[in-house]
């Protein structure tokens, strides 16, 4: 971890996470077809939209913690996770996250028809298996934010009952 002990770690992954849709762009030009470009453009502004719904849902996890770093959050999860404390929100962001990495029940970028694949439908071998390999480091990506933000981390949590001024001493001690 100590790889991404940064100051402002959620904004860094903000930030990789809005370069896939660059990627989504690059993909659909580069084939060097007019329905592939239109269909990078829709997908692209699909994950655009997503990515303005997760940068609003993270504020709100940033207002709570008072910081963008990772450590922080973690800090604040040893006495129970953010998971249970905000429950309505972690499956909104990780609805959110199964939106933008296409997955199963919200594979909208990839339906335009049953057929073709949208914006990879000039790829084969291995360009094809480039491009969902880095779909996949996205999933990673995104399974390793939830564990880091939601989950605790690499710490667990006591779960022992104690009172609101201990709270706001580890928040202090986060600062």
């Amino acid at each position: 971890m100590s790889v991404f002990e940064l100051e402002y770690n959620l904004v860094y992954a903000s930030l990789l996470s809005i370069i896939f849709s660059f990627c989504i762009i690059f993909t659909g030009y580069f084939s060097k077809n007019k329905y592939s470009v239109l269909a990078s453009v829709r997908a692209c502004l699909l994950v655009a939209n997503i990515e303005i719904f997760l940068g609003l849902m993270f504020l709100n996890l940033v207002l709570v913690s008072e910081s963008f770093n990772f450590s922080t959050f973690i800090l604040i999860q040893e006495v129970s996770w953010l998971i249970f404390t905000f429950s309505m929100m972690s499956g909104l962001i990780v609805i959110s996250f199964l939106l933008e990495i296409n997955r199963a029940p919200f594979d909208l970028a990839e339906a335009e028809s049953e057929l073709v694949s949208g914006y990879t439908t000039e790829m084969s071998g291995f360009l094809f298996g480039l491009y969902y390999l880095g779909e996949y480091f996205h999933l990673f990506f995104f399974s390793m934010t939830i564990a880091l933000l939601f989950l605790g981390g690499w710490e667990k949590p006591n779960f022992i009952l104690i009172s609101p001024n201990i709270y706001h001493v580890i928040l202090d001690f986060c600062h």
